[in-house]
């Protein structure tokens, strides 16, 4: 957590004016969606039970990840389930392949039945009018024989227990914050692997209104969404045009990596170039791209993470990005 002092130097780089007397954080649980209004207005939901009536079937019903995910004006930065990949959820993290037994199992693409990472309970432990924390609980878990089947007919059994403090405050008038700690370990008895592959691991999908031609991709490498694939990064960041609001202007999302100040694997990016014949915009960090991780707390790039986004009504110039990335403690 920031100290006193980086907070008061954090809360400086943004637009600090006098909130009105009613503004503030509201929290309830809407159709298992814990959902933060501020002042009234959707700007968070966390999916705590699979979503009812998912695009493509029963198989797609996921859990466990944050949408919508907005600026204070409103504008959401995520998508939910877009057409060219159903399995795409806002903000969430189930790793690509896990091992164990000498088995490999699927849990990014519910599709295929042989795993998926699922919300267990959330419990929101503070709440005020500019700050929210939860206590989520969440597994990953892998196809079996034995057990009750879901809606689906696919038995499944967890293999990997998590608990992750998720925090979302106001920064100013023009910007939140959202920190997230994760915490994973193996359920007893088992021995886990996150298998390396080119994607896997904590992702964001951009929402629909971040195309090509008014939006721009920048990293902490001085990378561009053309060249950022395969870049380690500290950060990296969208900012665009608010196409359903001119007036708005522009709107930023900063994904901020703590892997380099705890000392964990390098983080890879995912993303998707110009040329890749679609207009989204995807950002994945992966600690598994070069080598297979074994689950346990010797290797804290796949056990222990820690991740900020700074959602902004406004553009992000690479050396503010920087500055926020070094006064996160």
């Amino acid at each position: 957590m920031p100290t006193l002092t980086s907070w008061k130097t954090l809360a400086s780089l943004f637009l600090i004016t006098a909130l009105p007397a009613c503004a503030g954080f509201e929290v309830n649980d809407h159709q298992g969606r814990i959902e933060i209004r501020d002042n009234g207005k959707l700007v968070f939901g966390w999916q705590s039970a699979p979503i009812k009536n998912p695009r493509g079937g029963p198989e797609f019903a996921g859990s466990a990840y944050i949408h919508p995910l907005c600026t204070p004006s409103g504008f959401k930065l995520t998508d939910e389930q877009p057409s060219d990949h159903l399995h795409h959820f806002g903000v969430w993290w189930p790793w690509k392949f896990l091992g164990t037994n000498g088995q490999k199992f699927n849990t990014w693409e519910l599709q295929n039945k042989q795993g998926r990472h699922i919300a267990v309970s959330a419990t929101v432990t503070s709440k005020s009018a500019d700050e929210v924390i939860l206590k989520l609980v969440n597994q990953s878990e892998i196809k079996t024989t034995a057990g009750t089947a879901d809606t689906t007919g696919t038995k499944y059994q967890p293999v990997i227990n998590e608990q992750t403090t998720l925090r979302f405050a106001r920064l100013g008038k023009d910007a939140y914050v959202l920190d997230l700690t994760i915490q994973q370990e193996p359920v007893k008895g088992k021995k886990i692997e996150v298998v390396k592959y080119r994607y896997s691991g904590f992702s964001w999908r951009g929402t629909p209104d971040f195309k090509k031609a008014n939006s721009r991709m920048q990293t902490s490498g001085d990378h561009n969404r053309d060249t950022a694939n395969g870049q380690t990064a500290r950060w990296a960041m969208v900012s665009g045009d608010v196409p359903s609001d001119p007036q708005k202007g522009q709107a930023t999302i900063l994904i901020m990596s703590a892997a380099p100040k705890n000392g964990g694997t390098p983080e890879r990016l995912r993303v998707w170039n110009s040329k890749a014949g679609t207009d989204a915009q995807f950002i994945n960090f992966n600690p598994v791209v070069e080598t297979t991780q074994t689950m346990d707390a010797a290797h804290p790039g796949v056990a222990s993470r820690k991740y900020r986004l700074i959602l902004a009504d406004r553009s992000i110039k690479p050396t503010e990005a920087e500055r926020l990335w070094q006064l996160w403690k």
